[in-house]
């Protein structure tokens, strides 16, 4: 049989995610609204790129707070994210030596290649 949790109850209620859906569905109608209006030349693209970043940053901070449950669980969480994201930036840090030292071969064997002139009299 399942166990009870005392009545606890931890995360959004079927209201709260209604409204959060509901907001999704406006933050991506104004989206298409702006892209409409660029279009038609009553924004400029970098308002219109601006305004529809600023929306998608909303609708994944809304997406990743209540339906993945980052609001209630961020404790937790935490301890997963910040590990990743350090070895992530090692990672970064130790290939990038590779990476540079790749570029730098190649753009000396670029210089260093004979240049090949095309004899035009046969």
């Amino acid at each position: 049989m399942a166990e009870s949790h005392g009545g606890e109850h931890h995360g959004p209620s079927l209201k709260l995610y209604l409204i959060v859906f509901g907001a999704l569905c406006v933050f991506t109608a104004v989206s298409f609204l702006v892209n409409d209006l660029q279009r038609h030349d009553k924004i400029t693209p970098t308002g219109s790129l601006l305004i529809i970043l600023a929306v998608a940053v909303c609708k994944a901070v809304l997406v990743g707070s209540f339906f993945m449950h980052l609001r209630w669980e961020w404790s937790k969480l935490f301890f997963i994210i910040v590990p990743v994201m350090i070895l992530g930036v090692m990672m970064m840090l130790v290939l990038m030596p590779d990476a540079v030292l790749v570029w730098h071969h190649e753009h000396q064997e670029a210089e260093s290649a004979p240049v090949q002139v095309k004899d035009h009299h046969h």
